[in-house]
């Protein structure tokens, strides 16, 4: 491959002469208190890689409620709804080509807490659509993050980008073999991984392939802003589309590669004449984000063509993009056997951490009644007119979701239904819906979380940004306290009602935290009594005597105690001075 491409200059040069940083440091004779300290941190931090005593339940109990900033919440939404719109518009243009990525059968969300119901499309697992590559992207990123974090020798990683030695052209006249190229890509970073354990001792622990999509004239301007020579133009086209294919790799020096014949630059020749490809090291990893990325960016794929669509749909079809390799896929391989994933657990103030979380089973009972209920589906199914058979059932219940911020700054598990249909009943899973939605809303409430009607509010003020966000954080921090600091203790009795206060004798901030409540007022509570600020009382009647008993066992025991006090001080015998002693 020439130098005049259209890459950029450090992808083109070969950079084997670059010295090694972490691996052929000597060790110190003595540790710094910081190096201690960070040794201590990683200790601490590789508890967390352990298999978790966490379940999905307990995830479920910890994770309800989390606040967010809602600020960062509307922002998060923007991103994600500006996803689902770019790959509907994908998904609609290979419809039209005649290739239909859209499952049949979509599924709806009902928010446990909030009972918001949005409707979302099922795509295949086309991986250059957006939200496909977000949802297959989840796993891999929460799994690496917590692997790196419990690895003892993860200082030693290094991330290293290996390109294809010629792009693949794609025109109404010029259609490159995009999947060979990938393909090859593979077998060469599988062979060179193989060779470089072998031989110098590093372990090769993941692998995703990238294409970005630019003109042959768009890369040769690029070319030609950094004083670089480029042809491109020339031999393919200006207006030929040219993929550059490449390949994020993971590695890891398990040695310190200083013998003869087998240092750092002698390993970083051998990649780079193995390869076949342009080789660049980058160094230690700083970003998992920016090791696992999509494999299209949304925007170059919503300029392709309808035909191009066609052809990337083709070339990338089943085919492993990203996949982990090594011990990182051995870890893997081991947390999917013992039924566990990696989630972001809410650990309090608002923080999370990545835990191995154990998944929800079917106990045996589920499994009985299950082939009980097949058993007799079976049987009335023989019996189905052809018309029955032909119609695929309604608000078929898949399950409930863990906590998202789907709907609001407050976290919440959403119930997914199939073919959702609200005129139709539920049947036997319409039980379950009200219980789970019992059990969030508990959850929700015992983890804080304010009023839904608030949270919705809130985050209808988020989207809208029609205020300051110092503004929309108040509101959210009013939202959470409504629950405590709105509501009072007991039922006011007859004639002592709190007076509602006319708008235009609220202060200035009291008159601008109202207005962010549309349709509230504003009352001013009736000064409690001097019994009401000793105790809150409760209203249970229960409660109310459960306390007059005990009230009254108390006074019951001052009296004795007071009786028993007036005899000791006068024992028969001894002087009142040395009875009072006693006494006390």
């Amino acid at each position: 491959m020439s130098r005049g491409l259209g890459y950029d200059p450090c992808d083109a040069a070969p950079n084997y002469i670059q010295p090694a940083k972490n691996v052929d440091k000597p060790k110190k004779a003595k540790r710094v208190l910081g190096e201690l300290a960070a040794a201590a941190l990683q200790s601490l931090e590789a508890s967390v890689a352990f298999p978790s005593k966490k379940t999905h339940d307990d995830v479920l109990r910890a994770n309800t409620g989390w606040a967010m900033d809602p600020v960062g919440w509307a922002q998060r939404q923007a991103a994600s709804a500006e996803l689902e719109r770019q790959t509907a518009h994908i998904a609609d243009a290979l419809a039209g080509a005649g290739v239909n990525v859209v499952l049949d059968g979509d599924v709806t969300f009902i928010g446990a807490v909030t009972g918001v119901v949005e409707q979302q499309r099922v795509y295949r697992a086309c991986r250059f659509l957006p939200t496909v590559a977000a949802r297959d992207r989840r796993p891999t990123v929460n799994g690496l993050k917590l692997f790196i974090s419990g690895h003892k020798h993860s200082k030693y990683f290094r991330y290293a980008v290996m390109t294809c030695s010629e792009p693949v052209p794609f025109s109404a006249n010029l259609q490159g073999d995009m999947r060979g190229a990938i393909q090859e890509l593979n077998r060469r970073i599988s062979r060179w991984a193989h060779n470089a354990q072998k031989k110098y001792g590093v372990e090769v622990l993941y692998r995703g392939i990238e294409f970005t999509r630019a003109t042959a004239a768009e890369r040769d301007a690029e070319a030609h802003a950094r004083g670089q020579a480029s042809n491109l133009s020339e031999r393919y086209g200006a207006a030929t589309v040219l993929y550059h294919v490449h390949a994020n790799v993971l590695y890891w020096p398990t040695r310190v590669l200083k013998e003869k014949g087998k240092t750092w630059e002698d390993f970083l020749r051998f990649t780079y004449e193995a390869t076949g490809a342009w080789w660049k090291d980058n160094g230690k990893v700083d970003s998992v984000e920016e090791l696992v990325k999509y494999c299209s960016k949304p925007n170059d794929t919503l300029r392709s063509s309808t035909d191009e669509l066609v052809w990337l749909y083709q070339a990338t079809q089943r085919l492993k993009l990203c996949q982990p390799l090594g011990d990182f896929k051995d870890w893997m391989k081991a947390l999917d056997k013992a039924g566990e994933k990696v989630v972001r657990v809410h650990v309090g103030r608002g923080d999370g951490r990545l835990m191995r979380v154990r998944k929800r089973k079917k106990s045996d009972k589920d499994s009985d009644d299950e082939k009980k209920k097949d058993s007799e589906d079976s049987e009335k199914s023989d019996a189905a007119t052809d018309v029955e058979k032909k119609a695929p059932p309604s608000n078929m219940l898949l399950g409930m979701t863990l906590p998202q911020w789907r709907h609001s700054p407050w976290a919440e598990p959403l119930i997914m239904v199939q073919r959702y249909d609200p005129t139709k009943p539920f049947g036997e899973a319409g039980g379950d819906i009200e219980a789970w939605k019992r059990a969030a809303r508990e959850m929700w409430d015992d983890n804080w979380g304010p009023e839904p009607e608030e949270a919705l509010r809130v985050a209808q003020m988020a989207r809208e940004a029609v205020m300051s966000s110092d503004d929309i954080r108040e509101a959210a921090e009013a939202a959470e306290a409504y629950i405590v600091h709105t509501c009072r203790p007991t039922v006011p009795a007859p004639g002592n009602v709190d007076e509602e206060v006319p708008p235009e004798e609220l202060d200035e901030d009291a008159a601008d935290l109202a207005a962010l409540f549309e349709g509230g007022t504003v009352v001013r509570l009736v000064p409690r009594t001097t019994d009401e600020d000793d105790e809150i009382p409760f209203e249970a009647p229960a409660v109310l005597a459960r306390w007059a008993k005990m009230r009254a066992d108390l006074s019951e025991s001052e009296a004795r105690w007071a009786e028993w006090r007036a005899s000791a001080a006068h024992v028969p015998g001894q002087p009142p001075e040395h009875g009072c002693r006693i006494a006390a």
